[in-house]
């Protein structure tokens, strides 16, 4: 299973005898699981079927739901009761005889009644308007999960760039660090000759070089960094949600960016540490929306 974004959109369309059903997905991203369905009155008892159906298929993310059916109309078809208007008519007949009443029965005289026109509509079983719903629940699922697949693929073509960026840079500090340490010797050495009358002890010089370089050691920091990308990079081809765990990770390497900046006390060092959460930040943005 590919890296899928908590964005994406879904719809499909089924026919069905109680109806045509079109199902539309929208989501958004989310910490949890949140679904909101709008459906017709009559498919309202389909509710816990339609979340199952969608939380075995969607682990995080606000989810919409949107399932409209097309009918005759929204009661059913419309039909007359013939044996009503026969008894109105026989009624209406018994009236004028009895009265002596003029006039014809009119079209109209019976509409006055009209509790004879009726909905005829058809009964269907809870099961059943599943299994015409159901069709188009899948589809528009199906469609949904593809298009998360599509925008998962466009994040994680950026999250590889931006990481390519981390390395690039870890490299430089990588670089910098034993150079910094000659650095200091020398700055040493000259502050203390100018203090110094004699030349200084240069076992002296060393041991405090040694003593500071081991201070300034940023090799741990760095060789960490260097796994926690390599075991955030595995992410992108694991056959599961990775979201939460991409979390983590990104919160370790933001820990040593920082370390590596404080200890270095190296301004070359210190701006490159900067770049580095940067780019962490970066992708910390970017995975907020992938599940």
């Amino acid at each position: 299973m590919p890296i899928r974004s908590m964005t994406g959109f879904g719809l499909a369309e089924s026919t069905a005898p109680s109806g045509v059903y079109r199902v539309e997905l929208r989501a958004v991203n989310n910490r949890y699981q949140e679904i909101q369905i709008r459906q017709p009155k009559w498919t309202m008892n389909l509710e816990s079927k339609i979340k199952k159906e969608l939380t075995s298929a969607i682990s995080r993310g606000s989810i919409n739901v949107m399932i409209t059916c097309d009918r005759e109309t929204e009661n059913g078809k419309l039909t007359w009761d013939k044996a009503s208007v026969d008894s109105y008519v026989r009624i209406l007949s018994e009236v004028k005889e009895t009265y002596k009443l003029g006039g014809e029965i009119r079209l109209n005289d019976i509409l006055r009644f009209g509790d004879f026109i009726k909905s005829e509509s058809a009964s269907y079983s809870e099961e059943t308007l599943w299994k015409h719903l159901r069709p188009a629940l899948i589809g528009a699922i199906k469609a949904f999960q593809e298009s998360r697949e599509a925008e998962g693929a466009a994040l994680v073509k950026e999250l590889k760039k931006i990481l390519k960026e981390i390395i690039k840079t870890l490299q430089l500090v990588e670089k910098r660090a034993p150079e910094r340490v000659a650095e200091y010797s020398a700055s040493l050495s000259g502050r203390v000759e100018k203090l110094l009358a004699n030349t200084p002890d240069p076992q002296r010089i060393a041991a405090e070089v040694t003593l500071m370089a081991e201070r300034l050691d940023i090799t741990e920091e760095i060789t960490r960094l260097r796994a926690h990308i390599e075991k955030f990079s595995e992410n992108f081809n694991l056959d599961e949600q990775v979201g939460k765990r991409m979390g983590f990770l990104l919160q370790e390497m933001n820990r040593e960016a920082n370390t590596i900046g404080s200890k270095a006390n190296d301004v070359k060092i210190a701006h490159w540490s900067v770049s580095l959460k940067e780019n962490i930040e970066k992708i910390r943005e970017q995975i907020q929306n992938i599940e």
